[in-house]
């Protein structure tokens, strides 16, 4: 055990010493540059260096007390400006110089680095605030007064962001935003442009469920512009047994869970009780028979379909025999008598595979709406899916074989070599083709659904 032991011992201790040198090395590095910055007056450089070496060694004595030395100076200049910008009145540009004194004071003191911040400026900083907060409230107020919702919101988002809680501003920014915003979907109710309406009515409700009906109205535009479809059992027109009803069952659930609230699903069940109670089927309509079910249905279009194509292509098994290079090591003796290993290659022949899969889907979808009888959408969609198996087999050592070169020689390259090795396990089975076709059928389900739901935004606007 201890022979064993040892030696990882020995090379876990020298790793880590190697890495502490070159953490150390490193620190030390910076610190020469931040001290020749320091010295050339460049002090936001220097106190760069200084923070890169402690972020390689925290406990470096010399970058701490670089940064103390170049740090002081910058929150003293951060200060003074501060200052500066106070005694100008300049309230605005005095409070983001103190919170760019706190920001920097901050990133020091994350290095163990504590500045000397005096009280006196943070007593003060509040004083300069509270002011400044005052005077915005009083401009933000009159222009709630102008009915200028837009300059008081701003306003008012500042004193929530410096002084949570002041006063009302809070409620009154709520009402400075909720209310064009508000009117804005109003104005889109009455043009009957529903899915803004909507989208805007939920802007106001995100922000104060409680103002005026905005509620109310919300639901009310997701009622009148709601879209109702029925969807129809798909047509087979391939050599695919059931293909049809799975896409069909595909679709149904994708169009269910779609994220478009204006989009309603008759469910499968449901239509079929309602065309046996009226002892009608959907299969040979006319046009007119159609809107007819469809004013049964309550819906306002109807998708129909047709599996036009599903096929499955499998090209056979190939193999090319081809030569290659095992490598292999023999001792020879030099001149001096002193033994040595030398790489040698033998020529030996190995066996690359391959194969392939396709699969191909194909729909014709129609879109029939039941209010006017036009074709809202008529189109072919395809879906596609392949797989392919690559692999070699060699009945040498496997780790040590390497391919030719088109003259025949040995290719040595450890990338030709990596090639060789790459195919060595491999996958030698095809995918499954009801596991492919099925997932074409999904594919192909989510191209329906996105088709629908570019109709439906084109229909709802």
């Amino acid at each position: 055990m201890k022979n064993i032991i040892s030696p990882f011992i020995i090379v876990l201790t020298a790793i880590t010493l190697c890495a502490s040198l070159n953490s150390c090395k490193g620190a030390k590095s910076y610190v020469k540059r931040g001290a020749k910055m320091e010295a050339a007056g460049m002090i936001d450089q220097a106190a760069d260096f200084y923070s890169t070496a402690l972020k390689k060694k925290p406990a470096n004595l010399d970058a701490l007390s670089g940064l103390n030395r170049t740090g002081q100076i910058i929150l003293s200049r951060h200060l003074a400006l501060f200052d500066e910008a106070t005694l100008r009145s300049d309230k605005e540009s005095a409070i983001r110089n103190f919170k760019n004194a706190e920001s920097f004071y901050d990133k020091v003191n994350a290095f163990g680095v504590t500045l000397n911040f005096p009280d006196s400026k943070r007593a003060q900083y509040e004083s300069v605030k509270n002011d400044h907060v005052q005077e915005l409230y009083t401009i933000a107020t009159s222009h709630l007064e102008k009915l200028e919702y837009n300059q008081a919101l701003k306003l008012l988002e500042e004193i929530t962001s410096l002084v949570p809680g002041f006063k009302d501003a809070a409620s009154l920014a709520d009402f400075a935003f909720c209310t064009p915003t508000y009117d804005l979907a109003m104005t889109a109710m009455d043009d009957k442009l529903f899915r803004s309406a909507y989208e805007t009515f939920s802007d106001v409700v995100n922000r104060d469920e409680t103002f005026k009906d905005a509620s109310e109205r919300r639901d009310e535009v997701l009622e009148l512009g709601r879209f109702t479809i029925a969807l129809m059992s798909f047509k087979n027109g391939s050599n695919r047994r059931n293909i049809s009803t799975k896409l069909s069952s595909y679709v149904e659930q994708n169009l269910m869970e779609s994220n478009d609230p204006f989009l309603v699903v008759v469910d499968r069940e449901s239509i079929d009780l309602i065309l046996q109670e009226q002892q009608l089927e959907l299969s040979g309509l006319t046009s007119g028979a159609e809107l007819e079910i469809g004013s049964l249905l309550g819906v306002k279009a109807i998708l129909k379909g047709t599996v036009t194509g599903c096929t499955v292509s499998t090209t056979p098994l190939r193999h090319d025999n081809k030569r290659g290079y095992e490598k292999y090591r023999v001792e020879t003796i030099d001149s001096e008598g002193k033994k040595r290993n030398e790489t040698k290659y033998r020529s030996v022949g190995y066996s690359e595979f391959y194969q392939s899969s396709e699969v191909a889907m194909s729909f014709t979808l129609k879109l029939v709406s039941m209010e006017t009888g036009a074709i809202l959408s008529s189109k072919t969609i395809e879906s596609y899916s392949s797989d392919d198996v690559r692999y070699l087999k060699y009945g040498g050592n496997a780790r040590m074989l390497y391919p030719a070169k088109s003259n025949g020689s040995v290719n040595a390259s450890s990338s030709g070599h990596n090639m060789l090795l790459g195919l060595i396990g491999q996958r030698e089975k095809l995918k499954n083709d009801n596991i492919m076709v099925d997932d074409v059928t999904k594919n192909l389900a989510v191209k329906i659904q996105r088709e629908i739901e570019s109709i439906i935004k084109e229909q709802v606007r």
